[in-house]
């Protein structure tokens, strides 16, 4: 898990949706997301339960769901550097989005961010042909493309609107296609929150004004305004300083990808809390830029290999300096950690590949259970769990944080899933597994119905 947010504010409404039962946090009780997304993961979550026991099927499912839209990315840094250079330059820009490691970590993660950035290439793509005019079919399609991307994530609009302007300019032919197909898909969009909330386009309006008018994201952290430029540090190591020259060379042959990653990078920074997801739609963007850079040092070398198998072993070469840097920052890939400039790391217990992998592994076993019937989360965050996205199963959750709301709620439960050692006096909860220091316990007996302590409820009491 990078963040709560990919299972809690897209997974676990899904999971509600398609099977009755899930964590409800506050965004899905003030009505300041939208159901669509949640919509189309509880259609894929339906489809799929049956590919495997518990939760284990459809959890395969939405992974297996996002990772093939996900190859957008792919498709479109090919036909990109195809369109810029020829088929030397496409081969090198759709390897580099192939294997980069943050693509491969972020593709199957329920973001909003991410699944945005997946359609939002694949628009710009379509509306931007310099070399001839694209049709108004094409220039419709593309504002749809562009228009999901936008609903998704509406901090997406400076870029949008910087593309736009850049695409269009004067051409009223390209707006007025563009601004239907862009339109025509918000329109869908404020059509579900008049029936799923109070009143259309709801979840855009009251999620700005929660969060840039009453402040409510500053309460989850407030960052300076050049931690962005921090995370690519972290994220890149040194390497980030010859990357951003190939980006920069790219640039000169693609200006319209590196003023939007530029935008979607600056635009972000002046909001006061900052996640390094939210400018995932600008990687993408300086991977094409750099593959755009590393072929045209690639070519203007080509008069001196001679012969194709040279070049083939040019490109060839390339391809493996990029996958080892890739592989090399993948090791060490924690955004968490003080900024450091090694190349490699030497545990990936301690990388964002395997964070908190141990509380989802503990609840999806769970879910494989069937006497099941009640559990307690015992040093276990709720953020932090798999919630019933993983749990599956419709029994209470309850928070226990206290020896005394251990003595208090331990009859609701008859299993455990602790990342600390259980009070004494509860001896006859018996050790199950362990995965690196979480533990499931389990009691014999049934549950009891404690009314007024679960997790939806302790949740709506605390407002979060």
């Amino acid at each position: 898990m990078f963040w709560a947010d990919e299972i809690f504010q897209t997974q676990e409404p899904a999971h509600r949706l398609a099977f009755g039962h899930g964590i409800v946090t506050w965004e899905f009780r003030d009505g300041i997301r939208s159901w669509v997304f949640p919509g189309i993961l509880a259609v894929v979550m339906g489809l799929t339960a049956w590919l495997g026991e518990g939760s284990t099927g459809y959890v395969t499912g939405i992974n297996v769901f996002l990772s093939l839209i996900s190859l957008s990315l792919v498709v479109i840094a090919f036909l990109w550097g195809n369109n810029i250079g020829g088929r030397i330059t496409a081969v090198i820009c759709a390897s580099i989005s192939m294997i980069w490691f943050e693509l491969i970590y972020f593709s199957p993660k329920a973001f909003t961010e991410v699944v945005a950035t997946h359609f939002l290439l694949p628009g710009l793509y379509l509306s931007y042909q310099p070399k001839y005019s694209p049709s108004r079919q094409r220039l419709f399609l593309a504002g749809c493309l562009l228009g999901i991307a936008l609903a998704l994530r509406i901090h997406l609009l400076p870029c949008i609107a910087l593309a736009l302007v850049y695409i269009c300019k004067t051409k009223w032919r390209y707006w007025l296609p563009m601004l239907a197909g862009i339109t025509g898909v918000f329109l869908i969009f404020g059509t579900v929150d008049a029936f799923t909330w109070t009143y259309p386009f709801q979840s855009f309006w009251l999620n700005i004004w929660v969060n840039l008018v009453e402040g409510r994201s500053k309460l989850y952290g407030v960052s300076p305004w050049y931690e962005y430029v921090v995370f690519l540090l972290k994220s890149w190591s040194w390497l980030f300083f010859p990357m951003m020259i190939l980006v920069v060379i790219g640039s000169r042959r693609s200006p319209i990808l590196g003023w939007l990653a530029f935008i979607i990078i600056l635009s972000h920074s002046l909001l006061a809390h900052k996640e390094y997801r939210f400018i995932y739609p600008a990687i993408p963007m300086l991977m094409i830029l750099a593959g755009l850079g590393t072929a045209e040092l690639v070519i203007n070398w080509l008069p001196k290999w001679l012969s194709l198998r040279k070049i083939a072993i040019a490109v060839l070469l390339s391809f493996c300096l990029w996958t080892s840097s890739s592989v090399a920052l993948a090791s060490r890939f924690n955004l968490y950690a003080p900024l450091n400039f090694s190349t490699f790391g030497t545990n990936l217990q301690a990388t964002h590949w395997t964070a908190v992998s141990e509380n989802l592994l503990a609840f999806q076993s769970l879910s494989h259970d069937k006497n099941v019937c009640g559990l307690g989360l015992w040093g276990v965050n709720w953020a932090l769990s798999g919630g019933y996205t993983y749990l599956h199963h419709d029994v209470p959750i309850f928070p226990v944080e206290k020896d005394g709301d251990f003595e208090q709620l331990n009859t609701g439960f008859n299993y455990v899933i602790a990342n600390r050692p259980l009070p004494p006096p509860y001896q006859n909860y018996q050790l199950q597994q362990c995965w690196q220091g979480t533990c499931v316990y389990q009691r014999p007996g049934a549950c009891d119905m404690i009314p007024n302590r679960d997790i939806n409820y302790v949740l709506k009491q605390s407002g979060n």
